[in-house]
């Protein structure tokens, strides 16, 4: 466990800050004594700019509209009163008191009028003018009331950030250090296990644990080598069975499957430099002689002669092929094997047998898919096969549909009969036969295509097999449903240029499985509980499935509202309207009461009385030898009531690593104004300590640079939306939202029937304001996910992946 602080901030009520409209609408800049310039931002949000710069040149690049007011220089920031308002925002000087009017405007120019080169020079200046003016500083930091202030200030309220986070990551999960005998020994009440912070007791000649996360009393008959001396060790739960398919000291025998598009888009080509010659390319060559018997010059005049034009799928083969040779000379007892899919699916297996081909009605059936891949024979080892799996490779021939769904169901099943094993599947299109369609209009079959991909993640996960997909950059495979497969089999996602295969493939290799069917809870001292779980309590569980070395997860928590003196404390202080918005972190609260939680009593001590809080970590997991193990970490950290001793002691590679997670995941939930306010938030929580610590300014850097691409890629979804629809999916669900042209007819109904109210009240029963929010929190997730593009889930996956490392300047 890292965490975010060395201390734990006690706070009595969250504060709450307002980001202002202005800040919202320009995206997330440095603060306003920093540099914002671009430059050092990284390749990242590099090519972002550049994507997002890449438009249609029209007669308004020529007029600049809208000019900023000319200042004398940042210092001339003033701070003035809203009338009515105790607020203060920052206005700016103008370089004279007192402005002549503007001339009128001169007849607009456009570019069809304008010589050419004198219209190239126009839009290039106009272009750089544009960037410099983009890269200015914003004093939106000083749009933000103070806190406590005036709200009739402009933007949103938020509950600010704390360090209140912590981090685990999985890289050390199979070499633990201290394995204990006997087996572990639980509280009653919240199931933490006894560690070395127990205080055992005796009582009436009974040993008695006072457990320290809920204060219940259990009664324990241990001998002293039974009670854990450390604050990590690890309870073996069952051994190894006697044969493995692969394992840590045993000889790799993994199994490894590409899934290849070969549909007849595979065949759009590349042009590169240079006369490239590829193996495979024979059969074309001889397609050509036959077209062209005379060898007669087949160039178009001014045509370039020195370049190859390489397909996609060339590309997959040759980066496949050198994949097999790595393989063969590093791991020779690995197997591979190959699956091919255009409207069919061809299993070719190992290349040594005759392959299996899936066509017809049996696409649609996932009982028939799952049976035919896990009935397939093993691969031999790789130097075993290497040279017919090559020869099979480059027979693949373009043509036809993507029945990528079927295809991955095959290879997932064949997968499942060997743990740790990988499944890379390569597309350029989405999926359009069979199961798993993404092709299909309705919300029912959509809905039905997304739970299909859901459970093979799920089946993947279950039986330790990893899914990794690739897309070719410039094309459209959904990625935003793919994608959730390779999230929950801990496999990767990624865009790549079809010549720029050979190196993806290779990391997505290199990140070996280190154990399966994962699950961590998390347990926190019952005055605390953790946020962004909907039964906010003060012990979380989650299946994570397939970890690697780089794999992380982090988990944020809060303070629980302690109930006022000669006052009972209440079973539930949040409405249960309050609670999804609580859980998102767009409401300043304390926290639900004391009694709130599975796991609370009242005979805890109350959190101000105590000096530093216990927390512990339980990892279960499978080993690649089939050895079944729980790691239980547990720590004390002290605890303080002052926010900048607590943000003094700051970790920003932490907070980093969460910001970025958290902010994805609201994102892959359609909250898109929730997960830029997480990353405002933050943003300023980690801005403040690098004012105040110089030597953390190069990490704020960092921290700005790797969650820019994420918030900027939010920010022109939405924007996106505003263009195309006049307004955007809002993320307060609106009753109003019942006259949206987009809500179907059957949700519509639902809405006006929950506006109406009931007859004798006047107003919306509750169980129709909590459907009629579900309905609207629902339509907006799911027409989010439907204008999701690729590039944009690309990011997404990569953010719920950012491991606290990739934050270090």
């Amino acid at each position: 466990m890292e965490f975010a602080s060395t201390h734990v901030y006690n706070y009595d009520n969250s504060d709450e800050e307002c980001v202002s409209d202005e800040e919202l609408e320009h995206g997330m800049t440095l603060s306003d004594d920093e540099d914002s310039s671009d430059e050092d931002l990284g390749p990242a949000y590099d090519n972002l700019r550049g994507a997002s710069s890449a438009v249609e040149v029209t007669d308004a690049d020529v007029v600049e509209k809208d000019a900023d007011p000319v200042y004398d220089n940042a210092e001339e920031a003033r701070y003035t009163e809203i009338p009515g308002s105790s607020s203060l925002v920052s206005t700016k000087k103008r370089r004279h008191d007192e402005l002549p009017p503007p001339p009128p405007p001169a007849p607009r120019l456009t570019l069809a009028a304008m010589p050419l080169g004198e219209a190239t020079a126009h839009v290039s200046a106009n272009k750089k003018g544009k960037e410099r003016s983009s890269m200015k500083k914003v004093s939106h930091w000083r749009s933000a009331p103070p806190l406590g202030g005036s709200s009739h200030a402009e933007g949103k309220k938020w509950r600010r950030a704390d360090t209140n986070v912590v981090s685990i990551r999985f890289n050390t999960l199979t070499s633990p250090s201290n394995m204990h005998t006997g087996d572990p020994v639980y509280c009653r009440s919240c199931q933490a296990a006894l560690s070395h912070l127990g205080k055992i007791t005796t009582q009436g000649g009974d040993q008695v644990w006072l457990c320290e996360f809920c204060g219940e009393n259990n009664m324990v008959d241990l001998m002293p080598e039974e009670i854990p001396q450390k604050d990590d060790v690890t309870f073996m739960l069952q051994p190894a069975p006697t044969t493995t398919a692969s394992g840590n000291s045993g000889t790799d025998k993994s199994l490894v499957i590409f899934v290849v598009d070969i549909s007849g888009s595979m065949c759009v080509t590349t042009e590169v430099p240079g006369k490239v010659k590829l193996r495979g390319t024979e059969r074309l060559h001889r397609l050509n002689r036959s077209f062209n018997e005379l060898r007669e010059d087949q160039h178009l005049p001014r045509e370039p002669r020195n370049v190859t034009f390489i397909s996609r799928l060339q590309g997959v083969q040759a980066a496949v092929d050198y994949q097999l040779s790595e393989m063969e000379r590093e791991f020779s007892s690995r197997r591979v094997a190959l699956v091919a899919f255009n409207n069919e699916v061809e299993v070719i297996g190992d290349g040594t047998d005759v392959p299996l081909t899936i066509a017809g009605d049996k696409l649609k059936d996932k009982d028939v898919l799952k049976k035919a891949g896990s009935e397939l024979s093993l691969p031999k080892s790789v130097k075993e096969t290497r040279k017919a799996l090559s020869e099979k490779l480059f027979e693949l021939e373009e043509g036809g549909s993507t029945a990528l769904g079927p295809a991955l169901l095959v290879a997932v099943s064949m997968a499942s009969q060997c743990v740790g094993s990988k499944v890379i599947i390569c597309t350029d299109g989405a999926a359009n036969v069979g199961v798993g369609r993404l092709d299909l209009v309705g919300d029912e079959l959509q809905q039905e295509s997304e739970l299909f991909y859901s459970e093979v993640g799920q089946m993947a996960a279950d039986k330790g097999v990893s899914v990794s997909v690739i897309s070719i950059k410039g094309t459209d495979c959904k990625m935003v449903e793919l994608g959730k497969v390779a999230d929950t089999t801990g496999g990767q996602v990624n865009i790549v240029d079809p010549l720029k295969l050979t190196q993806e493939f290779g990391n997505i290799l290199s990140e070996a499985i280190i154990a399966t069917n994962v699950t961590a809870t998390f347990l926190l001292h019952k005055g605390l509980y953790i946020r962004h779980e909907s039964s906010q309590d003060s012990k979380a569980t989650r299946n994570i499935g397939n970890v690697t070395g780089e794999s992380e997860i982090t988990f944020e928590y809060g303070v629980r509202k302690q109930p006022k003196k000669h006052q009972p404390p209440k079973e539930d202080v949040i409405p249960e309207e309050q609670e999804s918005l609580r859980s998102r972190g767009s409401l300043a609260e304390a926290g639900p009461s004391t009694a709130s939680g599975s796991n609370a009593t009242k005979t805890a001590p109350d959190i101000d009385k105590l000096t530093e809080l216990p927390f512990q970590l339980q990892i279960t997991y499978t080993d690649l030898e089939g050895a079944q193990a729980m790691r239980v970490l547990t720590q004390a950290k002290p605890i303080t009531k002052d926010r900048d001793v607590a943000e003094k002691n700051m970790n920003v590679n932490v907070l980093g690593a969460h910001t970025a997670k958290q902010s994805a995941l609201l994102a892959l939930e359609g909250e898109y104004g929730a997960a830029r306010m997480n990353v405002h938030m933050n943003q300023r929580l980690v801005s403040r300590h690098s004012k105040s610590h110089v030597a953390s300014r190069p990490a704020y850097k960092k921290f700005f640079s790797s969650i820019k691409p994420l918030e900027t890629r939010i920010h022109q979804q939405v924007r996106s939306e505003r263009d195309t629809r006049g307004t955007t999916y809002s993320d307060e669900e609106d009753a109003d939202a019942e006259e949206d042209d987009n809500i179907r007819n059957e949700d519509r109904l639902l809405l006006k029937t929950a506006s109406e109210g009931d007859v004798a009240g006047g107003s919306a029963p509750p169980q129709f304001k909590k459907k009629q929010k579900g309905i609207l929190a629902a339509l907006k997730k799911r027409s989010r996910r439907a204008e999701c593009s690729d590039d944009m889930a690309k990011d997404i996956y990569e953010a719920v992946r950012a491991p606290s490392k990739g934050f270090k300047d």
